[in-house]
C-alpha cells in the first residue's frame, strides 16, 4: 500500500532528498490531512537514506502528549530514574543510543517523526536542538490542525527546515493510482466518480477500491474496470479506517460525531448544547469535523464517506435515541437539499412518521440526484391518493434508469395512469411512459393507440373547453409527436410541431412543460434538417426553462441528449462537452448511470475532430458500460462508433468482436448514425463490404436523404477514398450551418479544384473549427500539390502546418503513406521497443503500463517513429518494420 501513496509525489520526494543530503542543518516538515500520504512519504525517504544515515523513529501519540519525553522512552531505557526529567541527561542518553546504532562508521542521524502534532513539548525541544546543532536530519509529519509544535515551526522560521504541504491528488493522478492498484485501465467516468468521492485522498481511494470490488460495484469487463452501482460507505475497509479513528477519540467526541453523521449539517449552536464547544473544537482541530460555510456555519463530517460509515456503526436503537433527543432542536425546514434528504432518510431508518408532501419532495430530489434507494423508499411511503401518481412516477423514473422498463410502465399505468389531469401541477410522466414503452420494444402504433385510449378515459364527459381536456389532449399529442421522431418520420413531425405550437400559443399554467417539449422536438428536427446552429438555440431555451421548473421528470435527459447531438452536428465541441458535464452536475452518480452514453458521445466528438486514438480510448470502455446500463439508449451508436474506431486503428480483434453487436437506439436519427459508422467500419475491416452500401443508403428512404444524416454519410465515404462523395459534400454542406459542415465544404471545394492555396485555406478553417485531423489531411494535400507544381517554399510551409496539426492530435500521423522514409535516422532503442509492442497489437495505454511510462511519452515516440519510417498510420507499422 505504501507505494500507492507515493503516486504523484515525485517532486516532493526529490526535494526532500535534496534537503536532507545537503551540508549543514536540514529538516523536512510534511503537513497534510489524514490519508494523504505523509507517513508513506516519510517512510520512503527513510528507506532511500537508510544506506547513508542511521534512521531512528519517533511516533507521536495523543495518549503520550501530556507525558514529558514519553515518545522518547524506547531510547531512554538505560537512563537512571532520577535523571528522567533532565533535558541534558535525556539528550545525552538519546545520543548514546544513536552512537550504538552508528557503530563508529560516521553515518549521520536521520530522525523520522510521525504525528508530530501529538508530541509533548519536552520531546519536541530535544528533537529541535539536535537539528539546530547540526547533529541530526529530521523528517516530521503533522496534520494542519492543531499543526506542528512551536519548536519545529521555529526551525522553519529560522531557515533550517522546509515545510512541504501535501495536497489531495488530482483526477489524473487518482486515475493512475487506481489503475496501478486494479492492474488495468479504468473507465474515465469511473475515475471521475472515484476522484470526486475520495476527494483525492489516497487512503479513502484505496478503501473505496477495495470495498467496491468486494461488493461487486467495481467490475472488470473485457479488461476495463467500470462502476455498475453507487459507491458505498458501508464497506469493511472504510469501516476499519473509521473505527480506528473513532476509537482514538473521547466519548464526548464520539457522541458529537454520531449526531453530526446522522443529522448533518447540524447548526453549531445546537451541537454546543449537546456536547460542549470544547468537544467541537477538538474535533475540528483533528480535522474530523468541518464547518460547512466557514467559521460558525453548520457542522458536517470532514468527508461524506465517513458520515455513511459512521451511520452504519450506530445501532438502530442508538440512532432512534439520538433522534428523539435532537428532534426539537433541529430546524423544522432544512435550509439545504442535502439537509432535507438526510432528515427524511434518518426518519425512515428510525421508523418515524414523515408527512406525504415532505416525502414526495425528498423522493423527487433523490431521484434527480440518482439517490435511488432513498427515492424508492420515500416515494413508497406516500399514502395520499392525490399524491400517489407523482410518487409512482418517481419510482418509475428510478426503474427506467436501471433498465427495468416493464416495471416503469406498470407503475405509470397504475391508478389514474400516465397522463396528468392537473394543469396546475404538470409532471411529464407521459413522456417517460412513451420512452419506457419504446425501450421495452413495443410497437409505435400500439403506443399511440394506448395514449389516445388513456386520454379519452381521463377526459370522460368533460366539455372540450375544459382546461383539463386541453391539457390532457396536448399531452397525448405530444406523445404522438415523440413517436414520430422516434420512427424518423420527420416530415410529419414538421407539420405536427407547427400545429402543436399553435395549440400552446396561449399562456396557461402548463405552458412551460409544453414549451420545453416543443423546443426539444424542434432541436432534433432542425439538427436532422441540417440547421444545428438553430437547433442549439432551441435547445438552450429549453434548458433555461428547465432550470426554473424542477418538478418535471425525465425532461432534463430528453432535452440534453438532443442538445448534445445538435452541438456535435454544428461542430461546437465545447457546447457538447458542457452539456455532457451537466449529467454529473448534481451528483457523481450521473457518471455511473450515464457514463457509457457520455463517453460514447464524447468519442463521436473526438472522431469528428480527427482524434482517433483518444476516441478509441473512450469508446472501448464506453461499450462495456453501456452493456450494464443505458438510460440514454445509446448502446447501438456506442457499439458502432467503437467498432469503427477499432477498425480504423487497425485493431482487428476488438473490431471483429464489436462488428455484430447491436443495442438500443434513441430513435431513428441515432440509429441512422450508428448504421453509417457500422458500414464504414465494415469497409475498413474488409474492403468492398461497406462503401457501396453507404453510397446506396440515400436511395433507401427519406431519412438518409436528410442533410444531418447525409452529411455524415458523405464525410465517412470521403475518408474512405470515395472521390464522388467530395462532390456531394460541396452541395450538401452549402445548405447547412455550423463549423463542421463549413470545414468539410471548404475541403471539398479546394480538393475538387486542386489548388494548393485553397487547400491551405481549408486546413486553416478546419483547424480553427477544432478539427486538427481533417486539417492535417488538407495541409498534406496542399504540400503534395505545391510540390508537384515545383513550389518548394509553399510545400515546406504546408508541411509545417500539417505537422503542427498532427502534433495537436496525439494520434497516428495522417500524411502521405508513400513518403520516402528517412532511413539515415534510425529508430532509438526505446522507439524500437514501443514500435514492437504497437505491432503486437497493444494500445498506447497498454504500452505505457508495460514500460512504466506515460501515454503521452508513448505517443511522442510513435510520432517520431512514423516520420522516420515514412508512414502515417499505426496499421502500416508492421510492413514498415519488416522492410
Amino acid at each position: 500500500m505504501q507505494a500507492e501513496y507515493l503516486v504523484g509525489r515525485d517532486a516532493e520526494l526529490d526535494l526532500a532528498m535534496e534537503i536532507l543530503r545537503q551540508e549543514g542543518a536540514g529538516a523536512v516538515l510534511l503537513v497534510a490531512d489524514p490519508g494523504i500520504g505523509k507517513t508513506a512519504l516519510a517512510a520512503e525517504i527513510a528507506a532511500r537514506l537508510a544506506g547513508e544515515m542511521v534512521v531512528m523513529r519517533v511516533h507521536g501519540s495523543p495518549a503520550l502528549s501530556a507525558v514529558p519525553y514519553g515518545v522518547l522512552a524506547p531510547y531512554l531505557l538505560d537512563l537512571p530514574v532520577e535523571q528522567a526529567t533532565s533535558p541534558v541527561a535525556i539528550l545525552r542518553e538519546f545520543w548514546s543510543q544513536f552512537e550504538k546504532r552508528r557503530g563508529g562508521e560516521g553515518a549521520r542521524l536521520l530522525l523520522i517523526v510521525d504525528d508530530a502534532h501529538d508530541l509533548d513539548e519536552g520531546s519536541t525541544q530535544i528533537l529541535a536542538e539536535l537539528v539546530t546543532a547540526g547533529w541530526a536530519r529530521l523528517v516530521a509529519t503533522s496534520r494542519p490542525r492543531p499543526g506542528l509544535p512551536a519548536a519545529l515551526l521555529q526551525l522553519w522560521y529560522d531557515g533550517l527546515a522546509e515545510r512541504l504541504e501535501l495536497h489531495p491528488l488530482d483526477k489524473q493522478t487518482v486515475t493512475e493510482l487506481a489503475e496501478k492498484t486494479l492492474g488495468g485501465p479504468l473507465m474515465s467516468s469511473a475515475a471521475e466518480v472515484l476522484h470526486s468521492a475520495s476527494e483525492g485522498n489516497p487512503l479513502l481511494l484505496h478503501c473505496l477500491l477495495e470495498d467496491s470490488k468486494s461488493e461487486g460495484n467495481l467490475v472488470r469487463r473485457n479488461g476495463v474496470w467500470l462502476l455498475t452501482r453507487a459507491l458505498s460507505g458501508s464497506g469493511e475497509s472504510l469501516a476499519e479506517v473509521v473505527r480506528n479513528r473513532v476509537l482514538r477519540t473521547s466519548e464526548a467526541e464520539r457522541e458529537a460525531m454520531y449526531i453530526i453523521a446522522l443529522s448533518e449539517p447540524v447548526p453549531a449552536a445546537v451541537l454546543d448544547t449537546q456536547v460542549g464547544r470544547d468537544t467541537i473544537r477538538a474535533l475540528m482541530d483533528s480535522r474530523l469535523v468541518l464547518s460547512a460555510n466557514g467559521a460558525g456555519g453548520p457542522l458536517r463530517m470532514w468527508h461524506p464517506m465517513y458520515s455513511e460509515a459512521l451511520r452504519k456503526i450506530v445501532s438502530p436503537a442508538r440512532s432512534l435515541q439520538i433522534r428523539q433527543r435532537m428532534e426539537q432542536q433541529l430546524p423544522t425546514e432544512p435550509s439545504t437539499a442535502e439537509g432535507l434528504l438526510r432528515q427524511v432518510s434518518w426518519a425512515l431508518d428510525c421508523g418515524a412518521d414523515v408527512d406525504d408532501e415532505r416525502l414526495l419532495r425528498a423522493a423527487f430530489l433523490a431521484a434527480k440526484l440518482l439517490q435511488n434507494p432513498l427515492a424508492i423508499a420515500a416515494a413508497g411511503k406516500v399514502r395520499s391518493e392525490a399524491l400517489r401518481p407523482r410518487a409512482r412516477a418517481v419510482m418509475a423514473m428510478v426503474h427506467y434508469n436501471d433498465g427495468d422498463y416493464r416495471s416503469a410502465i406498470r407503475l405509470l399505468e397504475e391508478g389514474s395512469g400516465f397522463l396528468d389531469d392537473d394543469p396546475s401541477r404538470p409532471l411529464g410522466a407521459g413522456l417517460l411512459w412513451a420512452a419506457s414503452r419504446t425501450a421495452a420494444g413495443d410497437q409505435s402504433a400500439d403506443i399511440v393507440a394506448d395514449a389516445r385510449t388513456a386520454a379519452k378515459a381521463l377526459i370522460g364527459e368533460r366539455e372540450t373547453s375544459d382546461p383539463v381536456v386541453q391539457h390532457v389532449e396536448r399531452q397525448a399529442r405530444a406523445l404522438e409527436l415523440a413517436v414520430l421522431a422516434n420512427d424518423g418520420r420527420y416530415e410529419e413531425l414538421h407539420d405536427g410541431l407547427g400545429r402543436f405550437e399553435e395549440a400552446i400559443r396561449h399562456d396557461g399554467p402548463n405552458r412551460a412543460m409544453d414549451r420545453i417539449f416543443l423546443l426539444a422536438m424542434q432541436c432534433e428536427l432542425l439538427t436532422v434538417e441540417g440547421h444545428p446552429v438553430q437547433a442549439l438555440e432551441a435547445g438552450r431555451e429549453a434548458l433555461l426553462l428547465l432550470e426554473n421548473d424542477n418538478d418535471l421528470l425525465y425532461f432534463s435527459d430528453f432535452v440534453l441528449l438532443r442538445y448534445t447531438l445538435a452541438a456535435l452536428e454544428s461542430g461546437d465541441w465545447e457546447a457538447a462537452a458542457t452539456a455532457l458535464d451537466r449529467y454529473a452536475a448534481g451528483s457523481a452518480m450521473g457518471l455511473i448511470y450515464f457514463g457509457g452514453g457520455i463517453e460514447a458521445l464524447k468519442g463521436m466528438s473526438l472522431l469528428r475532430q480527427g482524434r482517433l486514438e483518444q476516441a478509441t480510448e473512450l469508446l472501448t470502455p464506453a461499450v462495456e458500460a453501456l452493456r450494464v446500463r443505458d438510460p440514454l439508449q445509446l448502446r447501438s451508436l456506442g457499439n458502432a462508433l467503437a467498432f469503427y474506431a477499432a477498425a480504423k486503428s487497425g485493431n482487428t480483434v476488438p473490431a471483429r468482436r464489436l462488428e455484430s453487436e447491436q443495442g438500443a437506439a434513441a430513435g431513428a436519427f441515432v440509429e441512422a448514425l450508428a448504421e453509417l459508422f457500422r458500414l464504414a467500419g465494415q469497409e475498413l475491416l474488409s474492403k468492398g463490404t461497406g462503401l457501396q452500401k453507404l453510397s446506396r443508403l440515400p436511395e433507401s428512404g427519406d431519412l438518409h436523404r436528410l442533410p444531418g444524416i447525409l452529411m455524415q454519410n458523405l464525410v465517412l465515404r470521403a475518408e474512405l477514398g470515395d472521390v464522388q462523395a467530395m462532390e456531394s459534400i460541396q452541395e450538401t454542406a452549402s445548405s447547412m450551418d455550423g463549423g463542421w459542415a463549413a470545414g468539410w465544404q471548404s475541403m471539398a471545394v479546394a480538393q475538387l479544384r486542386g489548388e494548393g492555396q485553397g487547400l491551405v485555406n481549408a486546413g486553416n478553417l478546419l483547424a480553427a473549427s477544432g478539427m486538427p485531423g481533417p486539417a492535417a489531411v488538407a495541409f498534406d494535400k496542399a504540400a503534395e500539390t505545391f510540390d508537384a507544381e515545383g513550389k518548394r517554399p509553399e510545400a515546406r510551409q504546408a508541411a509545417v502546418l500539417r505537422d503542427v496539426s498532427e502534433a495537436s492530435l496525439g494520434d497516428a500521423l495522417v500524411h502521405d503513406p508513400h513518403t520516402e522514409a528517412d532511413r539515415s535516422v534510425p529508430l532509438t532503442r526505446r522507439e524500437q521497443d514501443i514500435v514492437a509492442l504497437a505491432v503486437s497489437g497493444l494500445t498506447d495505454r497498454q504500452i505505457a503500463e508495460k514500460l512504466m511510462v506515460s501515454v503521452r511519452t508513448v505517443e511522442g515516440h510513435l510520432y517520431r517513429s512514423y516520420a522516420k519510417l515514412g508512414i502515417r498510420r499505426r496499421e502500416d507499422l508492421g510492413s514498415a518494420v519488416r522492410h
